[in-house]
């Protein structure tokens, strides 16, 4: 009789799973369905009367606040009332634990099973990581999206042969699905598409290629543009808070964190439509940004540090025992990284693929705000390239991504 061995990634996707599902289970005990922070509130609204009245509306009748992929999740579960928060969070750790299992995988097909079981154990015991599983925000979903879509395309670019459906396929749709639920992921995926294109070695078959990534994109933004142009008067295709969250960033009241009060105090939006607020503040950031580029790269300094942060921000979990284990994580992981980066400096298209999105959402949000959150779907990337300081032997041979002979550890 044949036996079948266990998956080895479903131990890091258990692992993750029992971690993340005891916090929330933990958190429940503790607080039950309340709503820590704004954005939580606003993604439960959003479910919550899309599931009521139909309409995905916020209670102050914004329609287009946020992209719909995560109030679509959401509202899976805002059947069930405040239960459904509860549910929510679980259907959470679960995705948090898929992440998991995708970085050990992408981590043994890049760098080796060794290399998989450290990438896959920091991605399971990522304290940020498990953390924000019991908050309604984007960062849980975004990460196994931006992992996944990594993961296709090391898979279409070590293979190179006419036929890799699944790549292609799965590349068309998250990177869709990324912009769907992060509208600041748009230049990262473009890139990306354009980098996979440039790498090809058959310019016919990148072109086709690119071609269904932009169609496919297309088809799917299509029903959102159409919905807000019907509801708004305007396709919004990006939403309308990019406006509020630059003059968040850049508005002469502007401290590197997110504070809209400023809202309240600005009568001149006062009767103005969703779409034309959204234009007035954007209008408004990019003119305080010409008048002084200085004060510009002086917030970028403080959004950085922000951002990445060894403590959390939020003064309450800075000390104690979250701050000890927040510098202890992060410092340990950050230095394996400098060691994974040399030792398989020979594998740089790996390492584009890696900190393409590192590199490009931390300018991104030393523009807009700066937080921590907004680097938790970044760290999968930095611990796969922490893991790479444990690989075996050396990696030699000419520079490539795949692990044919020439590029193999040896």
């Amino acid at each position: 009789m044949r036996r079948h061995r266990l998956e080895p990634g479903l131990v890091v996707f258990a692992a993750a799973a029992v971690l993340r599902v005891a916090w929330v289970l933990v958190r429940w005990s503790q607080a039950g369905p309340a709503l820590e922070f704004s954005d939580e509130q606003l993604h439960w609204q959003l479910a919550t009367n899309l599931v009521e009245q139909g309409t995905l509306v916020s209670d102050d009748g914004r329609y287009a606040a946020r992209m719909p992929v995560y109030p679509l999740f959401l509202a899976l579960f805002a059947w069930f009332g405040e239960v459904g928060i509860l549910l929510a969070r679980l259907a959470q750790a679960l995705l948090g634990a898929a992440a998991a299992w995708a970085v050990f995988r992408l981590a043994d097909a890049a760098l080796g099973r060794r290399a998989a079981w450290v990438g896959g154990a920091l991605a399971c015991c990522d304290p940020y990581a498990v953390f924000f599983t019991n908050l309604l925000l984007t960062e849980v979903p975004f990460t196994l999206i931006a992992v996944g879509l990594a993961a296709f395309a090391r898979r279409l670019m070590a293979q190179r042969v006419e036929r890799n459906r699944l790549a292609v396929v799965g590349l068309a749709l998250l990177g869709s699905a990324a912009i769907l639920t992060r509208p600041s992921a748009a230049g990262w995926v473009v890139v990306l598409w354009i980098i996979l294109w440039w790498f090809d070695s058959s310019r016919v078959r990148a072109t086709r290629r690119l071609g269904l990534y932009v169609l496919t994109f297309g088809v799917l933004m299509l029903p959102w543009g159409i919905r807000n142009r019907i509801v708004l008067g305007h396709p919004a295709w990006l939403g309308t808070n990019g406006g509020v969250t630059l003059y968040d960033g850049q508005g002469p009241q502007a401290k590197g964190d997110s504070d809209q009060a400023f809202l309240q105090r600005m009568p001149e939006l006062a009767g103005l439509g969703e779409v034309e607020r959204d234009r007035a503040l954007r209008r408004l950031a990019v003119e305080q940004m010409r008048k002084d580029w200085g004060r510009v790269l002086r917030l970028a300094g403080v959004k950085f540090r922000r951002t990445w942060s060894l403590t959390p921000n939020v003064g309450s979990y800075r000390g104690g025992v979250a701050g000890f284990v927040s510098v202890a994580f992060m410092l340990a992981v950050l230095v394996a990284a400098v060691v994974g980066l040399w030792r398989t400096r020979a594998k740089w298209k790996l390492h584009v693929l890696l900190w393409l999105p590192v590199v490009y959402f931390t300018l991104v949000h030393c523009v807009f705000i700066g937080s921590l959150r907004y680097r938790v779907p970044l760290m999968p990337f930095i611990e796969l390239t922490a893991a790479a300081a444990f690989v075996t032997g050396r990696v030699t041979g000419p520079k490539a991504i795949d692990g044919s002979p020439a590029d193999s550890v040896a």
